[in-house]
């Protein structure tokens, strides 16, 4: 049966971790990002302000839709995406997994405790790793090398957050709720999702 992987959850919870390592682990899976598409977007056309950088948010979110749909057309077999999706995009998901007949997952991803969350995001978010137009509101691709990453949160307010889109992800089909990434037993994941 084919099945599509949903991998979801708040910033710093390692959902794009965890989706890689599904991707390299199981030979015959497909993965999409919306990060990887987002960034190669803001790469292209690049961003002068708020505004802009929102109106390529709303073109990146439809072509991940319009490539995820193509995927799932072609009937490829597993297939694993990940973003911290809401419930807005339950239509969305019910449609498509209807349509071309597909099994869902729903991993939703933890930590221990939100100062988890907080210490890998001021590890990851300054980094040379991330991409800076994730933290700018001006970009251009010419000069990404020049950028000075840095750290833009506010723990309080990022808690509050936390808090609240604990209870906002989307659960699909088998919902898998993995407390702690570093604590997850990926064999035992991968065969969960194997199963007929």
């Amino acid at each position: 049966m084919k099945k599509i992987v949903i991998i979801t959850g708040v910033s710093g919870t390692g959902k794009s971790t965890l989706a890689k390592k599904l991707y390299q682990e199981i030979k015959n899976s497909t993965m999409l990002s919306m990060d990887v598409l987002a960034e190669n977007i803001y790469d292209i056309a690049g961003f002068k302000n708020r505004k802009e950088k929102q109106q390529l948010k709303k073109i990146y979110i439809t072509m991940f839709k319009k490539i995820l749909e193509e995927v799932l057309k072609r009937e490829d077999e597993i297939v694993i995406v990940e973003y911290p999706f809401k419930k807005e995009w339950i239509s969305f998901f019910d449609k498509i997994i209807e349509k071309y007949n597909y099994k869902a997952y729903t991993i939703q991803l933890y930590a221990k405790d939100f100062d988890t969350i907080w210490d890998r995001l001021q590890k990851r978010e300054p980094s040379k790793q991330r991409h800076p137009s994730h933290y700018l509101e001006k970009y251009e691709l010419r000069n990404k090398n020049k950028y000075k990453p840095y750290f833009e949160y506010e723990y309080d307010v990022l808690k509050q957050e936390y808090e609240e889109k604990l209870s906002n992800c989307i659960q699909m089909g088998t919902v898998i709720k993995v407390k702690d990434i570093e604590e997850l037993n990926i064999e035992e994941l991968i065969t969960i999702i194997k199963e007929k």
